[in-house]
């Protein structure tokens, strides 16, 4: 009778694990979707931006096209846990890839614990989902403007599908390679419009891949829920089996119990 109470405590912790692993994974789903449409049209406002820029790219300010004199990292992680390897990818790619002394940001909790303290470093808050991420890409730029010299290059590293990877967001040579012939005409000075664009470019760009880590995120937690459920599952058929078999040796203890009385 122990037993049989032993493993049905076990099938009812089971019952309580798979509740819980099911809210979390109809959480990530909700947020996995939401995200999305979000991620795809800010896309369109990023490459809005982009054709803006070319247009202007003659009238950008000197700092904004010249190589940098250093480079500030800026690492997108996870609020929550239960999101594989996202995280640890993030930070392997980092340390493979950036000079470890330099200026660098960690964007989510759960990166501040992996790197020590150390000059020139900025924790910030992350974001929970999509509705945060605008706050937060206004910490990152807090951010920056206090880490960053007179000049100053600026790398985002994020987890996408693929795996870790860069993006140079400053300065703007790549977009200054696509100048136009015919800059357009402005009502306020040129380089006045071109540093404003050249400012939304960097917002939003920064929300396009803030959008996009917390989209891969969200992907790798709902994979990390589905398979602890279906090993939830399997370990509970298991322990249903291994319950029947010991009640139904009680019933062959009882009746045995009850013939041998008579």
């Amino acid at each position: 009778m122990s037993q049989r109470r032993e493993v049905e405590a076990r099938l009812a912790l089971f019952d309580d694990l798979s509740g819980i692993l099911g809210a979390m994974r109809s959480f990530a789903l909700a947020e996995l979707r939401k995200v999305g449409k979000r991620e795809a049209a800010q896309q369109q406002v990023v490459q809005s931006l982009e054709t803006a820029l070319a247009d202007l790219a003659d009238s950008l300010p000197e700092p904004a096209l010249s190589a940098p004199a250093k480079d500030i990292w800026l690492l997108f992680g996870s609020v929550r846990g239960f999101c594989g390897s996202f995280n640890e990818d993030v930070i392997r790619y980092w340390q493979q890839n950036a000079d470890q002394q330099g200026p660098l940001i960690l964007l989510g909790e759960r990166l501040h614990s992996m790197v020590e303290e150390r000059a020139a470093l900025q924790r910030l808050r992350g974001a929970d989902g999509g509705l945060d991420a605008p706050a937060a890409i206004d910490s990152i730029l807090a951010a920056v403007a206090e880490l960053r010299g007179v000049e100053f290059g600026l790398i985002a590293c994020i987890r996408d599908e693929q795996g870790a990877r860069s993006q140079r967001l400053w300065p703007l040579a790549n977009v200054a390679s696509h100048a136009r012939l015919n800059p357009p005409l402005t009502f306020a000075p040129a380089a006045e419009v071109a540093q404003g664009v050249a400012e939304h470019y960097l917002f939003h760009t920064l929300l396009a891949l803030l959008l996009r880590s917390i989209r891969v995120e969200n992907h790798m937690r709902l994979m990390q829920m589905e398979t602890a459920l279906r090993h939830l599952e399997r370990g509970g058929e298991e322990l249903k089996r291994q319950r029947n078999r010991l009640r139904q040796e009680e019933i062959v203890e009882e009746i045995e119990l009850m013939v041998g009385r008579h």
